[in-house]
This record gives structure tokens, sequence and C-alpha cells, in this order.
């Protein structure tokens, strides 16, 4: 590593030298260049012994003071959660569509609005787990752009908020250029990637010799397009306008969604990750489309190293056996949703938007 290159997130040797408070200690770093000195930051949960060297990372850089801090645990160097990642993708997209003037500006977009000044506001303070991934996806603002965006951006939300449309508007058009377009439509292409992809699982041995899994992500267009086709017969048809109403309902609240030549669909819901099969359910096949689905889902489950992946049963109608839903949702812990005019429905449709906390406190209360 050359000592000119120091740089957020940059790995150094440091060597405690005297605490300056309880997380302050002074210290040197052979990493450095002559002329700059070391503040690290202690977090970790081990005490610290002057003298003695350890890893860390940049925290900041102050050129004028020639001084960097660095930290000793990985606070801020997190990745983007599950949890925070479909949120900051759809305000991202969200306010790309108001930037690029495809959309008018609502009350309803102060939320996102919201989001992104939270996120630019992490870049600023620097006080979260995952502020630096954040701060990469966003193309590293220095913090004076990050607390200028964050509080023009506030602004703006406070102003749809109390149904000042005009308002927002004009403090939009101070802050819109060609420039923030880019930048915020790269970084909801980049949030988006940080997902671990379906397949990084773990996988087991294929079903057939020399077989390949070729993953893809799933677009609900592209979908769309093998629905219309007029040569698939019927329950090809409706087997992929249910995958397209699936995946333009994940993709709109800012999931990845993809799948292979197995596995229906899968995606990173705020839960935790999900594996989906999609049936073609008529009077004669009902429970066998059932039983085949919810084998299926246990397999690719077991295949792909996801024990805590949450299972769902997406179904072209809503299956008429009373039994059947008590048995999925409470037997087997298997979500069912099923389509009604076009739209997904079923008694877990909230769930696919639900956070882990939520989940938690739903099976602590069943």
């Amino acid at each position: 590593m050359s000592k000119s290159s120091i740089d957020l997130g940059t790995v150094l040797t440091v060597v405690p030298v005297a605490p300056r408070n309880d997380k302050i200690w002074t210290a040197d770093s052979r990493d450095l260049q002559e002329g700059w000195s070391c503040e690290l930051v202690h977090r970790a949960e081990n005490n610290l012994v002057p003298g003695r060297p350890l890893t860390g990372w940049v925290l900041c850089v102050d050129p004028s003071r020639r001084q960097v801090q660095v930290s000793d645990s990985n606070f801020g160097f997190l990745p983007i959660s599950d949890r925070m990642r479909p949120r900051y993708v759809s305000a991202l997209r969200r306010l790309a569509t108001v930037l690029s003037r495809e959309s008018d500006m609502g009350t309803a977009d102060a939320e996102a609005l919201s989001e992104i000044k939270g996120m630019f506001s992490r870049c600023a303070r620097r006080d979260q787990w995952d502020w630096r991934a954040v701060h990469l996806a966003l193309g590293e603002p220095s913090r004076h752009m990050a607390r200028e965006l964050a509080t023009n951006l506030g602004e703006i939300a406070s102003a749809l908020r109390e149904g000042e449309a005009e308002s927002a508007r004009v403090l939009l058009a101070g802050i819109a250029s060609p420039e923030l377009l880019r930048l915020v439509q790269s970084a909801a292409s980049i949030v988006a990637e940080t997902a671990p992809p379906f397949a990084n699982a773990r996988n087991v041995p294929g079903r057939g010799r020399g077989e390949q899994q070729k993953w893809r992500d799933v677009e609900s267009s592209s979908v769309m397009s093998t629905y219309s086709k007029a040569k698939l017969d019927a329950a090809n048809a409706t087997h992929a306008e249910l995958l397209a109403v699936l995946g333009s309902f994940l993709s709109s609240h800012g999931f990845r969604v993809e799948a292979n030549q197995f596995v229906d669909a899968f995606t990173r819901l705020k839960s935790g990750p999900a594996i989906f099969e999609a049936k073609s359910l008529t009077d004669d096949n009902e429970i066998a489309q059932v039983r085949q689905g919810l084998s299926q889902l246990y397999e690719y489950r077991f295949r792909h190293g996801l024990t805590h992946a949450s299972l769902w049963l997406l179904l072209s109608r809503p299956p008429k056996e009373d039994w059947l839903l008590n048995y999925l949702e409470k037997d087997r812990g298997v979500h069912v949703l099923w389509l009604k005019e076009g739209e997904l429905a079923g008694p877990f449709i909230e769930g696919l938007l639900e956070s882990g906390a939520n989940v938690i406190r739903r099976q602590g209360t069943a």
C-alpha cells in the first residue's frame, strides 16, 4: 500500500499509545506519511493494550490537520441490510423519476425524500453501521455536500407534508441538475446490486450430470412478454402472469428478484431471503399442484443452503379446499398468495413488506 493513498476505508496497522478519553486514543502507524498523526476510535469490545499493534480502517481523513482517525471495529463498515436496501432503492428511484420530470411530486413523495435525506445525513454524521456503504453508493460526497443535500431534501419533504406543492417545486428546482439525476440513478443501481445474489448460496449437487444453474434477474416486462406469446398454453400463460405480477410488485418496492430454470423467484425481503413457487390451479389439479409446489419449496431451500428463507406459494386463485390454507400457513409455515383481478392478494400479502422485527413480534404473540 502506498503511504500517499490514505482514503476512507483504507486498512492500516496502528499501535495504541495512550487514551484521551473513553473512546479516543492517540496512536502511531507506519503506514502514514511523515508528518501525519493518527487517532484511534475505540469501539471494539476487547481492551486496548498500549504498544500492541492492531488492524483498523480509516474512518476520517483531515488534510488540514494532517490527521487520520482509525476505527478498531466494523461500525460504519457493514453492508446495507436487507431491511434498508428496498427502502433506499425505491426512494432513489422515485427521486430519479421526479428529477427526470417524468412525474410531478405529491404528498406521498415526502417519505421518499426523507429516506434519501437520511442517506445523506449518514454520510455527513457517519453515525450508522452502514454509512460507508451508503457513502460509496452516493459517489462519496464530501461532508459539506452531504449536509447541504440532506438539508435541502428535508425542506422539500416538509413543504410537501404541509401541502405547499409550489414551494416544494421551487426548492427542488434549486438543486435539480443532470449531475444529481445521474448520481441518484447510479446510487439506485449500486444499492440494488448490494443484495447477495441467490447464486452465491451454497448449492447442493444438481439434479443431473453436468447441470448448470444459470441465474437471471427477473424483469416483469420480460416475463409479461413471455406471457403474451400466443403459443403458450393456458397453464404456462397463467404461470407467467403470476410471476409478472409478483416481479412487478417486488421491483416497485425496491427488491431485486432473481430466478433460474428451477426456482421461479427469489428475493431478499426486509425480513430475510424468500423463495417463491408459482402454480396454476384447476378444480381437478388443486391438491396435486399444491403438493408439488410445497415439495419444490422445501427442496430449493435445502439445495441452496438457505435454512432461514421464508417459503411462498403463489397460486392462480384461492384454494377451494378449506383445509389447504390452514395446513400451509399453520402446519407447514408456507405463506400463500394468489391473483385477484390482476393483483396480488391473500392473507399474508402485507408480509411481503414486513420487517424482521415485526415478524419476530408477530410470531411471539401468535
